[in-house]
């Protein structure tokens, strides 16, 4: 068994076929593949300990690569090879840290040096085996199947959008007014459910699995709370919700937290919903913030009816019905979720009954 497994996406050319036989009388063991889509696959199955990615004139296939060996395994070492005359370093390559950039020509001497060089962190990692091999390969072909589904999702979407637009320009005769207002509100709703498959489509295509993407540091005022204030506009209004956004008081221009920007939206989607509907036509949603030493604390406060004690700690839970008042509602899978997506980001969230109404409040650490 080899100390170290490589990938070599390759050109098929005589270089790498060469650099291939020279790498494997070193011992070490070496899968070449000659495309992209090649790559990617084996990456699924197989956690390898060095990529050796090929530049060509076209380099986006070996960055896509490259993408999606870190997504997969962070602890994957890269190494880029240029062509002869191409001294030209990809800035994405910089931005993905590649631990090696070699320029060909370059003697066997040379290139057993910095592949070892580029190894020598590493310890030798045991076979994985054939349950993690299977379990690898489902979870890629689950996020390929969830990629399609999002993209024909989309394109329904697109379709319903496009006729909703006609009706509006008359395609189908006179509408009064009344009606071809409440045409404008589906189709600006329509638009915006396209933009969040779009958002989870991205993410898939891109080897996003890691729900965290704990370097991406964002604003939780401005990219989290105002654009789903404003993606749920029009609900706010139709319901007469009144909105108390006390994040806009605050003394701080930013509200720095670190994580997915995608999932954490998410989040404040399904509480925001959840005060608009639980909370009833005519309620006030307030969204605050606390800090609290290392954490900050995000809070969406109803003043709809409370949830009855006993049932408060089903809110977290798979059950779908939780007791509010003498009656049932259906509180979906969302919170669980909801709670999965935080605890991954390194904090909490906890249900607090007020005497007039219900706080949900969401734990975050500062950056």
């Amino acid at each position: 068994m080899a100390a170290f497994e490589i990938l070599l996406l390759s050109d098929g050319s005589s270089l790498f076929r060469t650099i291939a036989w020279a790498l494997e009388s070193k011992g070490y063991g070496v899968a070449a593949v000659s495309s992209p889509e090649a790559a990617i696959e084996s990456l699924a199955v197989k956690n390898y300990d060095l990529l050796i990615a090929r530049l060509t004139l076209d380099p986006q296939g070996g960055m896509d690569v490259i993408k999606r060996a870190r997504k997969l395994n962070p602890e994957t070492r890269i190494m880029v090879v240029g062509g002869d005359n191409q001294v030209a370093f990809p800035l994405d390559a910089y931005r993905l840290k590649i631990d090696d950039y070699v320029l060909m020509p370059c003697s066997p001497a040379e290139l057993w040096r910095r592949v070892a060089s580029c190894l020598g962190s590493l310890a030798a990692r045991p076979p994985q085996s054939d349950s993690q091999v299977r379990l690898a390969a489902i979870n890629e072909r689950v996020l390929n199947k969830l990629a399609i589904m999002f993209h024909d999702l989309r394109s329904s979407l697109v379709s319903t959008s496009a006729a909703l637009k006609l009706l509006m320009r008359g395609s189908q005769g006179y509408m009064d007014e009344a009606a071809t207002q409440k045409i404008r509100e589906i189709y600006s709703r329509v638009k915006k459910i396209v933009g969040v498959s779009e958002e989870y489509m991205v993410h898939l295509l891109s080897g996003n699995n890691d729900v965290t993407l704990g370097t991406e540091l964002l604003d939780l005022k401005q990219e989290i709370v105002e654009p789903v204030l404003d993606e749920l506009s029009e609900e706010i209004q139709d319901h007469g919700i009144t909105i108390e956004n006390r994040l806009d008081d605050l003394p701080t221009g930013t509200i720095p937290v670190k994580g997915s920007k995608l999932f954490l939206k998410s989040v404040f989607r399904n509480l925001l919903s959840n005060g608009i509907k639980h909370g009833g036509d005519g309620c006030t949603v307030v969204i605050n913030l606390e800090d609290r030493g290392d954490n900050c604390c995000l809070q969406v406060f109803n003043n709809g009816e409370p949830v009855l004690e006993e049932n408060q700690p089903l809110l977290f839970s798979n059950s779908r019905r939780v007791a509010m008042g003498d009656k049932g509602r259906d509180q979906g899978l969302g919170l669980r979720l909801v709670k999965d997506i935080i605890k991954e980001h390194g904090g909490d969230i906890r249900y607090e009954p007020k005497h007039d109404g219900s706080n949900f409040v969401i734990t975050l650490p500062h950056c």
